[in-house]
């Protein structure tokens, strides 16, 4: 919960408006103090949980300066330097935005010199980090029995929360469309108390029941530069570990269809949770899960080639322990020709793979290293590159040193072989066992350890 403290700063926002902004386009300028030394500005933009480079400029002194013809899409970013200096700020419709912090504490120290949005954001984001402080320290004091301190710690919590809200009743009467005063009201659940006195026959049993149907009221369903923010994730992520009665495949689609059913009005939010429960339930590897979603919210491509979430789909179908392994036939760099089928009878670690890959080139070296200590005639490394180019796969085989059969149809992702496989990404590993049928999918080389352990 996003919250902040205090009324005074009224006064400051009204004054900040008389801001005098330069003409057409858009500027975004600050100054870190107590700069170390020379680094790479970069200008993110948030999507959930992932950010993307939207410019970069390099700074001597500590003063960075972002300039476009137009104002940026509305949403939130992130100013990020060094290893990990991060310095959120919001773009919100204003030509000219001016900020200064401090890189000891760059998020903890914002100043707005010119932008209402972000004064307004800067006073939200930091009541965040106090009440993060306030539940660490709640947590520590409860884990030792310190409940005195602990019932200090509510009333603090108590007493910031209702100042918050009353300093957000307040903005809203001058900056009433304010787009980070959206994003802190978004950051609230409705309070089932208020609910119980305005409604009386609710028929709610417990919070936890209102909640469950109405925890995204707070959230204006009609805005599609929310995507460009955390509301989105942060609130779906809390709903599906926090708001699902029963942990399970069935009660984890009866949370994905009501979240789902909430931002359908909105075509860019109805997108963006779908894409966020599907990669949820795929990094969870819930594939009933996962399959169901796509079935019933996504379109097929029934003619061509199918796109990345629905080769997922079809991989989970397809590609379950104990199924059969599909065929995978292609030639090795000297022209001979190999098929999966050969190798029945022999434990086959296959790994597709790519020559440009950097996570290839960080996990092979240990796998090739893995099998040659096994040394094991029962075991075959299997690899099937992805690339287009010959003299890229060749150079690839040879710097990794991968044992052969090294094979590829030099197709791509879009041969017969990786459309066979449902692949979308590299690397991707499996496990098939002495009769041809898939044993494992592993995700880390631990897993693949084991796997094959269990199969010798």
């Amino acid at each position: 919960m996003i919250m902040r403290t205090g009324l005074c700063f009224i006064i400051l926002l009204i004054g900040l408006g008389t801001f005098a902004q330069p003409g057409p386009g858009f500027t975004l300028k600050g100054e870190i103090d107590n700069f170390q030394r020379p680094e790479t500005f970069y200008l993110l933009t948030v999507r959930g949980s992932g950010m993307e480079v939207v410019d970069s400029m390099h700074s001597e002194n500590g003063r960075f300066l972002f300039i476009s013809d137009t104002i940026l899409p509305t949403g939130e970013y992130v100013i990020f330097w060094g290893d990990d200096n991060l310095l959120p700020t919001i773009i919100a419709g204003e030509k000219y935005i001016e900020i200064h912090a401090d890189e000891l504490e760059p998020s903890l120290t914002p100043v707005s010199v010119a932008s209402v949005e972000n004064e307004i954001y800067f006073l939200f984001k930091s009541i965040e980090y106090k009440i993060d402080s306030l539940i660490y320290l709640g947590d520590y004091y409860y884990s030792k029995s310190m409940f005195d301190e602990l019932i200090v710690i509510q009333e603090e919590l108590s007493m910031l929360e209702e100042k918050a809200l009353q300093s957000a009743d307040s903005i809203s009467k001058i900056h009433p469309e304010s787009f980070a005063l959206k994003i802190f009201r978004a950051s609230i659940p409705p309070d089932f108390y208020v609910y119980q006195k305005e409604n009386p026959d609710h028929g709610y049993e417990t919070e936890s029941d209102f909640l469950r149907r109405h925890y995204f009221d707070n959230i204006d369903k009609n805005d599609s530069n929310l995507v460009r923010t955390k509301v989105l994730y942060d609130a779906c992520s809390f709903y599906i570990r926090n708001l699902t009665e029963e942990k399970s495949t069935e009660g984890y689609i009866k949370s994905s269809n009501f979240i789902i059913s909430s931002f359908a009005a909105n075509d860019a939010q109805f997108n963006y949770v779908v894409e966020l429960l599907l990669n949820t339930f795929e990094a969870a590897d819930m594939g009933d899960v996962y399959i169901y979603l796509f079935d019933t919210y996504m379109e097929t491509c029934h003619d061509g080639i199918p796109g990345e979430e629905e080769r997922k789909a079809l991989a989970f179908k397809n590609l379950k322990k104990g199924n059969p392994a599909p065929e995978l036939i292609a030639a090795d760099r000297d022209g001979k020709m190999h098929s999966l089928s050969d190798y029945k009878d022999k434990v086959v670690i296959l790994v597709f793979w790519a020559s440009t890959c950097p996570h290839c080139e960080e996990i092979l070296p240990y796998v090739v290293a893995y099998v040659g200590e096994l040394n094991n005639p029962d075991v075959i490394l299997m690899s099937f590159s992805i690339d287009t180019d010959e003299d890229q796969w060749i150079n690839g085989i040879l710097r990794n040193e991968m044992p052969e059969p090294a094979i590829s149809d030099l197709k791509g992702f879009d041969g017969e072989n990786a459309l066979n496989w449902h692949l979308w990404a590299t690397p991707t590993f499996f496990v098939i066992d002495r009769d041809g049928l898939i044993y494992s999918k592993p995700m880390t080389l631990s897993q693949l350890e084991k796997a094959v352990g269990e199969l010798l």
